[in-house]
């Protein structure tokens, strides 16, 4: 009986106890590792598309346009996160990994048995993880400020062109624009200018491509970097240009068939080409110049509207303009308060163009397709605009602008005339003008609208070979939304095209100028100065477009501000989470190192234990961290692109700029080095309150 009475307490006090351990053991899932690995895998796809796409692949890897826009701005994400969790067991894995390559060296040799497992432990994967996502969010916004701020600068470099853009008046010769600033300033600093010419070349195919001239000086004057040339060395592709050579934009090489363009098999890197290689082939331009010979002009031939020949004497006209954009597509484009006088427009689309404040005088708009077109304040006196053959005026907004003088035939039914000044000189009245183009003709075409045609057009051309030397992305001072249907070529080139006694001649309106010893505060000062002067229309200064820049340019730019901001607290977030992370990890293995001083450990063999294995996983999973955080500047500049795309379509700024990326090493060694040295202080103090600890209390959990 008391068997049977023994052997049922018996079982019941282990049932019992059974059910007590099932109860207060908790059941850890198992890490969905699948999904870590398809967020790094989805990321990294986002990486290489990217990658591609920057070194010369048109579309990358992703072929569709919607699931590109996707990886863009979810790619980012997935690889931050994914990249964490992945890369985090290999660097959790850090003790074994150091092993291999110091296990033979006598810094291990009496502490390498304790190092067996070590890395194991779940609180040690999560301090990998950790260092990986502060270290990899501190290259990140380090690598994209830095990058962020260079595409600034070369925005502006772009743009202005130098120190200042300035507009004058009136045509002037280089030395009567650079006496002009020098005046204004009143200061002994080195002033030097220059400007970019253009002309119309006609290829073998007879196609008409505009073309801009970079002058002999302009190495001393233009902000040059090696992304708006072919190449990388800027004094070898300016030395190419010196000596016959030109480059193609995208869609002027198109047109002429060179190398790296979509019509031509050979591909064409951002190189610049050897004269002996097969791709930079020779092609022989033509410059057509028109005279009219008024010779046989007299007061009894001058005719009426009714029997004008539109056509020829548009003809006749246009050879009058001083530069020829007939055909350009501006549509959509920022062309405010730029200076286009005396341009033919004839065949162009200006179509929601922002021509606002731009001076327009005596222009040509023949067949022109100014729809939507914003020309508020632009200055359009003694222009000739012609709409019956083709082109548009519909919703034109023409508030404030001056038509005194504008001739021609045109609809002016459906556009904006608010406080405008109308052609006969007068103010609109009810948005309504008593004349919105006069039937007296300009004096510039006056001569040409004759009976019986008695002014002959007298066509010369001149021919020349030009040597191909690759393709160009910008030229600094122009205007980046026409540079890609361009050519450009040098000074002899020029030369040979237009005559030595035109160049030796050449006044401009607008001159690009650098003035030594200013900057800053001072160039905006010095910019207000001189636009404050009548001889002066309007002034560009460096600083003044920089600022606009950065308060314009929004995530197209990369928003350096924030990254910069980013950097700091991600840098401080690295530090300070590695210093409080680790002593905790530390405090939680107090019981451990007990254990390990009860049977005989030495406190110096423990401390170098601890900190072989915990600096083991922070150095690996910092040098992970730098990787993966490159992989992330990567990946957002595909970020970048998709919201740019965004931004423009809301009328945010453009640029022609690429992101090459930036590595600020100085910096990312300097975080590094911040991140490591709180490491080893977290260390020390902690294992040295461990290691002073009342071995008995810790081995009883109190």
């Amino acid at each position: 009986m008391a068997l049977l009475f023994g052997r049922k307490r018996a079982r019941e006090f282990i049932d019992l106890e059974i059910e007590e351990g099932v109860k207060n053991t908790t059941a850890k899932p198992e890490p969905k590792y699948w999904l870590h690995w398809t967020c790094f895998v989805l990321g990294f796809i986002s990486v290489i598309d990217t990658w591609m796409e920057m070194n010369g692949s048109e579309d990358g890897i992703i072929q569709n346009f919607f699931l590109e826009g996707l990886f863009g701005i979810f790619g980012p994400f997935l690889l931050w996160i994914g990249g964490a969790l992945v890369l985090g067991r290999l660097g959790a894995k850090g003790p074994q990994i150091m092993q291999v390559i110091f296990g033979r060296t006598k810094i291990l040799s009496d502490v390498k048995r304790g190092l067996k497992g070590s890395g194991s432990a779940e609180s040690v994967n999560r301090l990998a993880v950790i260092m990986l996502l502060t270290l990899s969010i501190v290259t990140l916004a380090a690598v994209q400020g830095y990058t962020g701020s260079l595409v600034d600068e070369r925005t502006v470099d772009a743009r202005v062109g130098s120190d200042l853009q300035i507009t004058f008046e009136e045509p002037y010769n280089e030395s009567t624009a650079v006496s002009i600033v020098q005046e204004i300033y009143r200061n002994d600093a080195g002033v030097k200018a220059t400007t970019i010419p253009s002309l119309v070349l006609k290829g073998p195919d007879g196609d008409y491509i505009q073309t801009y001239v970079v002058l002999d000086n302009a190495d001393d004057v233009l902000n040059w970097n090696q992304q708006a040339i072919p190449g990388k060395s800027v004094s070898q592709a300016l030395q190419r240009y010196a000596d016959g050579g030109f480059s193609a934009g995208e869609d002027s090489a198109f047109t002429l068939d060179l190398a790296g363009s979509w019509s031509n098999s050979k591909a064409l890197d951002d190189i610049l080409i050897g004269e002996s290689d097969e791709r930079s082939v020779t092609i022989l331009m033509d410059y057509e110049t028109l005279r009219l010979n008024f010779s046989a002009v007299n007061d009894s031939n001058v005719s009426d509207d009714s029997e004008i020949d539109w056509e020829e004497a548009l003809l006749a006209y246009s050879a009058l303009m001083t530069t020829d954009l007939s055909g350009v597509d501006f549509s959509g484009q920022d062309l405010s308060y730029r200076d286009f006088g005396r341009m033919d427009f004839t065949n162009a689309n200006l179509s929601g163009a922002d021509l606002s404040g731009a001076n327009l005088s005596e222009a040509l708009f023949f067949r022109t397709d100014l729809s939507s077109a914003n020309l508020a304040g632009a200055n359009l006196t003694n222009a000739v605009i012609v709409e019956w053959f083709g082109g548009s005026l519909d919703n034109a907004d023409f508030t404030e602008a001056t038509l005194t003088g504008m001739y021609g035939t045109a609809d002016a039914s459906n556009v904006v005339l608010e406080n405008t000044t109308c052609a006969s000189g007068n103010m609109s009245e009810n948005s309504v003008c008593d004349e919105f183009t006069t039937f007296l003709p300009t004096p510039l075409a006056v001569p040409i609208l004759l009976t019986e045609s008695p002014v002959q057009i007298e066509r010369t051309s001149v021919n020349s070979s030009i040597k191909y030397m690759g393709l160009h992305e910008f030229i600094p001072g122009v205007n980046s939304s026409i540079i890609a249907d361009s050519l450009v070529i040098g000074e002899s080139s020029w030369r040979s095209f237009v005559g030595d006694v035109i160049v030796d001649n050449y006044s401009t309106n607008n001159w690009i100028m650098r003035v030594d010893g200013v900057s800053d505060d001072s160039l905006k000062a010095l910019g207000s100065q001189l636009e404050a002067d009548s001889r002066i229309g309007e002034v560009i200064d460096w600083k003044t477009e920089h600022e606009s820049v950065e308060r314009n340019g929004g995530l197209i730019f990369g928003t350096p501000g924030l990254l910069s901001l980013q950097f700091v607290v991600a840098s401080i977030a690295a530090v300070a989470s590695s210093f409080v992370f680790l002593s905790l990890v530390l405090n939680q293995r107090k019981k451990e190192l007990a254990v390990l001083q009860a049977i005989g450990a030495s406190p110096t063999q423990i401390l170098r234990l601890v900190l072989f294995e915990i600096l083991s996983i922070i150095v690996v999973s910092m040098l992970l961290g730098l990787i993966l955080g490159i992989g992330l500047a990567f990946s957002f500049n595909g970020f970048f692109d998709v919201f740019g795309f965004i931004f423009q379509l809301f009328g945010g700024a453009s640029t022609n700029i690429s992101r090459e990326l930036v590595y600020p090493w100085f910096e990312l060694t300097l975080v590094s080095v911040s991140v490591f040295t709180a490491v080893v202080i977290a260390l020390l103090l902690t294992t040295r309150r461990a290691l002073n600890s009342d071995l008995a209390m810790v081995l009883k959990g109190e």
